[in-house]
């Protein structure tokens, strides 16, 4: 039995590795940045046949993505089934740690909690606090996007205290940073920039690059959410560079995006198609599922800007296509209520009106209540621009219901005050870094 669940396990994830390599990119990025790059941690309980890489190429959208799906649901059955009771219980959670991370990397969001779970509750059982610490984080910044913070809250205080408890300050500031997201999608943008100020210092702590430019990347957010677009864009520029200087691909996309809607914000339609499009091309290339599609929805925005709506409509249909594959339940709420701004902008407010019902739908079933308020203002605005004041009215009101149930607060000169201060300590670290490294160098040349 041993023997065949090995080689079901082994040949799952060798079909995996085939349907993404018959068009698979050859760069060096897509090579040792894939998503499906799980076989190294695997390898490490025994399975020394499996394939060395498993590699993402230009666009896995339609039935080649439902196989790699169904082929990780498979292997994962029967490794629980059969694999599982034969290995060490930390063996065991390492194994499905790895498949969590990379269904959470697809957006499966519900297998990867389900086995975020199974891994929790082995490292509770083993008193593994740094497993322990970093599963309750993933599970955590899942609960997050899902708009169910109090629950995120909560698991990420809890690993915070068990990171620093084993000296796993790296992940505890990824931890902090998580904390900061909440409070400023909440609105709460004093208590993000504590948080994040904390966080920063315990990035200095360790020399964390990663954790500085994540900061710089959520701080160019929170200029961006209030309209300070040239703030915004000095930090995701400062955020790139520091990505790229340490090959960090997922976060180098991320502030490419950051950029791009930076541009679509202030009205730059070129400036930002272009760095859209740059951030499709690395997406692509490391196998970023998610934000490939949240890429689509930039793009879909960009071109009902521009009036070109039956590409918004096209460009939106291939996120969706994305999204449901992925099973991402905030990506397709906002996908739906990107379909009816772009019909309500072509004067059909009839499919607009449908296509906004389907995403409060899907808000209200999973509790997403940011997305929900949000949907709520956007429809009263159609509603209010069609003369249906009194509907307007109605849904305006729901918004600012959910707004004050979630305690979210508006801008002022404390937050802006407070921000620069944040912002000069980011600009003090990256000078001290370069300091650093301009005497290293002189150094090394005498």
């Amino acid at each position: 039995m041993k023997k065949d669940s090995g080689t079901t396990i082994r040949n799952c994830l060798k079909k995996i590795s085939g349907i993404i390599n018959k068009t698979a990119s050859k760069s060096q990025i897509a090579r040792n940045r894939s998503i499906y790059a799980i076989a190294e941690k695997i390898k490490k309980l025994g399975m020394q046949d499996l394939p060395e890489q498993m590699i993402y190429t230009q666009d896995l959208a339609g039935e080649a993505m439902e196989k790699v799906s169904y082929y990780m649901d498979l292997a994962l059955r029967t490794f629980q089934k059969y694999r599982g009771s034969m290995l060490e219980d930390g063996q065991r959670a390492n194994f499905i740690f790895a498949l969590s991370e990379t269904y959470e990397t697809l957006g499966n969001y519900r297998a990867a909690l389900t086995n975020y779970g199974i891994v929790l509750d082995i490292a509770t059982g083993l008193r593994d606090q740094s497993m322990q610490g970093q599963t309750q984080y993933r599970i955590a910044r899942i609960f997050s996007e899902r708009g169910d913070w109090q629950k995120a809250k909560d698991l990420l205080e809890g690993a915070i205290v068990a990171l620093e408890g084993v000296g796993n300050y790296s992940e505890s500031a990824l931890a902090q940073i998580e904390l900061g997201k909440i409070a400023y999608r909440k609105g709460d943008y004093l208590a993000a920039q504590d948080i994040f100020q904390a966080a920063l210092e315990t990035s200095e702590r360790i020399s964390d690059i990663r954790s500085r430019a994540a900061i710089s990347n959520h701080l160019g957010i929170i200029r961006r959410m209030v309209g300070e677009y040239d703030l915004a864009y000095k930090h995701f520029q400062e955020a790139l560079i520091e990505f790229q200087s340490i090959q960090e691909f997922r976060g180098t996309a991320e502030s490419l995006n950051n950029l791009g809607q930076t541009h679509l914000r202030r009205g730059n339609l070129q400036q930002a198609f272009n760095y859209f499009e740059k951030a499709q091309e690395l997406c692509q290339e490391i196998g970023y599922f998610p934000l490939v599609a949240f890429v689509h929805l930039n793009k879909a925005e960009f071109y009902t800007q521009v009036g070109d709506y039956p590409m918004a409509a096209n460009t939106c249909g291939r996120a969706l296509e994305f999204l449901v594959r992925l099973k991402n339940p905030v990506g397709i709420a906002k996908t739906n209520m990107l379909f009816g701004r772009i019909f309500w902008k072509a004067g059909d407010t009839k499919t607009a009106e449908e296509f906004y019902h389907e995403s409060i739908r899907l808000y209200e079933e999973f509790n997403i209540l940011l997305g929900l308020a949000n949907c709520y203002q956007e429809f009263a605005r159609m509603l209010r621009d069609t003369g249906k004041d009194t509907e307007a009215d109605e849904f305006n009101l729901k918004a600012e219901t959910i707004f004050k149930k979630l305690h979210v607060k508006k801008w002022t000169d404390d937050n802006k005050k407070k921000a620069e201060e944040i912002e000069d300590s980011v600009k003090h670290g990256s000078d001290q870094k370069a300091l650093a490294k301009a005497g290293a160098e002189h150094a090394c040349a005498n």
